[in-house]
């Protein structure tokens, strides 16, 4: 559990692309859960970004630099996310603009919060594969940059290097 909960320390590149691999399951099941049981799973999103932030960290660590340089992956993943959110679902063909519209409309005369959550969790349902596969492509450019650090075979600032106490996936 010290691997997804500390950003300190360092992690080689095959432990990296192990918890990338636990991390994508988990997203992509709270995504599921938070969708099709109840959306209160969504809340577990915020513990899982806490993860993807230990786990990158510790990669930047590994390279001797620092954690902070996660804000330019966060920008990255943003920008990522934010293409993908508004181009995979109208693949999809899940129309946004028809939806806001509907949305409008049912609060507009007077306020039907019940067709408004019907209208969300329905979106929500048609939504799911390109949320799950914008993830998927997200963590795939963040995995691409990180891999370009390589392991820094010495011990650092961080930590020892490849074979010592961090070097465990635990």
């Amino acid at each position: 559990m010290k691997l997804f909960l500390t950003p300190n320390g360092r992690i080689d590149q095959p432990t990296y692309w192990r918890a990338v691999g636990i991390l994508f399951l988990a997203s992509a099941a709270i995504s599921v859960l938070g969708t099709f049981v109840h959306g209160f799973f969504g809340l577990f999103t915020f513990a899982v970004i806490w993860c993807w932030i230990a786990i990158h960290a510790k990669r930047f660590h590994d390279n001797g630099k620092s954690g902070a340089h996660m804000l330019w992956l966060i920008l990255v993943a943003g920008v990522a996310n934010s293409v993908l959110g508004n181009v995979l679902p109208a693949l999809f063909g899940f129309d946004a603009a028809a939806y806001s519209q509907e949305i409008s409309e049912s609060m507009s005369s007077s306020p039907d919060f019940a067709r408004m959550m019907e209208l969300i969790n329905d979106a929500q349902k048609a939504t799911i594969v390109p949320n799950i596969l914008t993830t998927l492509i997200t963590t795939g450019i963040l995995g691409g940059i990180m891999s370009l650090f390589k392991t820094d075979p010495n011990d650092n600032q961080y930590g020892p290097g490849p074979g010592g106490a961090n070097d465990v996936f635990v």
